[in-house]
């Protein structure tokens, strides 16, 4: 058995080892771009001015930076297509942000004057009429809750007047007939 362990230890080819002449090694890569996007989110907060010299070094580690295999190739065309791709739809949104802002300081800038005489409500009216309308609609509904409450106010007002009235005429029949009481409770009186 250990003759069979031998022959197989001997048979074993030694593994071949390259060395490829590479710039970076992939860890390498990973720090280089992560500084850059941090460089990148950096400047898009405005924490940093961009210089001449970080222009310059960004052009020398563009340049030191050529990929040397396929898979290098490929991943950086990748990498480039990501970050334009990216780029145009900031580009876009902060358009479209901007016109956004631009309508509300327009719209604040253009505020509805309000009306204070006639000619002025008619000319507003005309000039707003969707407006208009909803204000009327507002001012018909509490016209209406108003005039409720004050339906039940003088319901109450005429009551107390006609009891008022009836007392009034009661004390002067009294007045005038002392025996009015005794009158009014009688069957006879009735009949």
């Amino acid at each position: 058995m250990a003759e069979s362990a031998i022959m197989a230890e001997e048979i074993q080819s030694p593994k071949k080892v390259a060395f490829a002449n590479r710039k970076y090694t992939n860890e390498e890569k990973r720090k280089m771009e992560e500084e850059e996007l941090e460089q990148l989110i950096k400047e898009q907060r405005g924490e940093t001015e961009e210089t001449a010299t970080d222009t310059k070094e960004v052009a020398e580690e563009a340049q030191e930076a050529e990929p040397t295999n396929a898979e290098e190739k490929t991943f950086k065309k990748r990498y480039g297509d990501l970050r334009r791709h990216t780029q145009e739809k900031e580009k876009k949104f902060q358009s479209e942000l901007d016109e956004l802002k631009k309508q509300l300081d327009s719209a604040t800038r253009k505020e509805i004057k309000l009306p204070t005489s006639e000619e002025d409500l008619e000319k507003w009216s005309a000039e707003y009429p969707d407006v208009a309308a909803i204000v009327e609609t507002i001012a018909i509904k509490k016209a209406k809750e108003q005039s409720k409450a004050l339906e039940g106010r003088i319901k109450a007002v005429d009551e107390m007047q006609y009891n008022a009235q009836k007392e009034k005429a009661e004390a002067e029949l009294i007045q005038l007939h002392p025996d009015f009481g005794e009158i009014r409770d009688s069957d006879d009186f009735h009949t």
